[in-house]
């Protein structure tokens, strides 16, 4: 459903806009009933009742903005809530685990269709370093580009284990190149760098505590240099398809500075998201109790951003809205939560793809908040013992 997601977007299915969410907590939510665990996760009861406040402090003269502003910003957090309530330390097969990955990749293949039928590579045009949402299907390039990250962290994360995601290894690199060249096209960087950023803690943690991970890596370092080769290749290809665009938008050059030829004296790389921040950081010095209530926060954004804007990062919305709780939840969260696990495992196959998810999800927050469904649950599936390790997944 997470991957599913952008695809029904784009097409223009929509039977909600939260429907993504929507569904993932209806199939979470049966879940936990039909499954009931013989401990409860009480942290994450906990960190559900640090959201709940916030529920009353939402104003407005319509009762539809109302509900609109409440299930905006409150159905990403729950979603992460439930999800950690029911994947925190549940225990599976390896093969279910892998087999329900490569379920999870099947949306992949629509997404790329669905892309490529509204916006083939040939028609594409490139006039600014801004965001291309015509690359992305005609659709939010900032979303596009987080389901594409999503799956490329998937497939490569498969592959430098030496497992296939598709039915054949060519089929593999095929996907590879594909969601690598249109994640790219979008110029919109934050899903592209959380899926890399991602993937290579992910590496550092086989190499540091996977010493039959480092033989292999020698061993087969010829094929690695291929590989790197070939993705170096593919980011050559679509730089220049971009006519150099790609290149200056990850360096941070404007559109203005190639215009004009003359550096500008403050550099913006957050595009944005430091002035919708700085508002969320003013409401939470005004408000720092209980913050100011889900989307209340907007009218913040307006003082630094010069309009209305919705929270683009999770972590300062957070703050704003719910004051001083949202402290604690993050601290608990993001902090506490994921350094406990992580010394709990034994395993470094289990390590390196909890540190993937977790690290893309909370990617995700920082450049686009809760807008997808894929941040909220993938941090809670995180926590859940894969048995990709021969030793036993958990410490007590």
């Amino acid at each position: 459903m997470i991957g599913f997601e952008i695809v029904y977007r784009i097409s223009g299915a929509n039977i909600a806009w939260e429907a993504g969410k929507y569904f993932s907590l209806m199939i979470i939510g049966v879940g936990l009933v039909i499954n009931q665990r013989k401990k409860i996760p009480w942290t994450f009861l906990f960190l559900l009742l640090l959201l709940l406040p916030a529920l009353f402090l939402t104003k407005h003269t319509d009762p539809k903005e109302v509900r609109d502003m409440i299930v905006f910003n409150f159905t990403g957090p729950l979603s992460l809530v439930l999800s950690g309530m029911y994947f925190y330390k549940a225990s599976v097969q390896k093969s279910t685990y892998i087999n329900g990955l490569r379920f999870a990749f099947l949306p992949a293949f629509a997404l790329i269709v669905v892309i490529s039928l509204k916006s083939g590579l040939g028609g594409l045009q490139f006039t600014s370093v801004e965001s291309n949402p015509d690359a992305a299907g005609g659709f939010g390039a900032n979303q596009v580009s987080t389901a594409l990250g999503w799956f490329l962290l998937l497939i490569l994360l498969f592959r430098i284990r030496g497992i296939r995601i598709s039915l054949y290894v060519w089929l593999d690199w095929i996907m590879i190149t594909f969601l690598l060249i249109r994640g790219l096209v979008t110029l919109s960087r934050g899903g592209m760098m959380a899926a890399f950023i991602s993937l290579f803690v992910a590496i550092m943690v086989l190499l540091m505590y996977e010493r039959s991970f480092r033989i292999k890596t020698r061993r087969m370092m010829p094929y690695v240099i291929v590989g790197l080769f070939f993705m170096l290749g593919v980011v050559w290809y679509t730089n220049k398809l971009t006519n150099n665009f790609l290149l200056y938008r990850y360096m941070g050059v404007s559109t203005n500075e190639l215009q004009t030829g003359i550096p500008a004296d403050d550099k913006n790389y957050l595009t944005g998201r430091g002035d919708i921040m700085k508002g969320d950081f003013l409401a939470f010095q005004k408000y720092p109790i209980f913050g100011v209530g889900y989307g209340m926060a907007a009218k913040w954004h307006a003082v630094y951003y010069g309009r209305s804007a919705a929270a683009h990062t999770e972590y300062s919305r957070l703050l704003s809205e719910h004051g001083i709780l949202g402290l604690i939840f993050i601290v608990i969260a993001f902090l506490g939560l994921p350094a406990l696990f992580f010394h709990k495992l034994t395993g470094a196959v289990s390590r390196a793809f909890f540190a993937a998810f977790l690290l893309v999800s909370m990617l995700t927050m920082f450049h686009a908040a809760m807008r997808l469904a894929i941040p909220g649950i993938l941090y809670g599936f995180s926590f859940m013992y894969s048995g990709l390790d021969r030793k036993n997944g958990l410490k007590g």
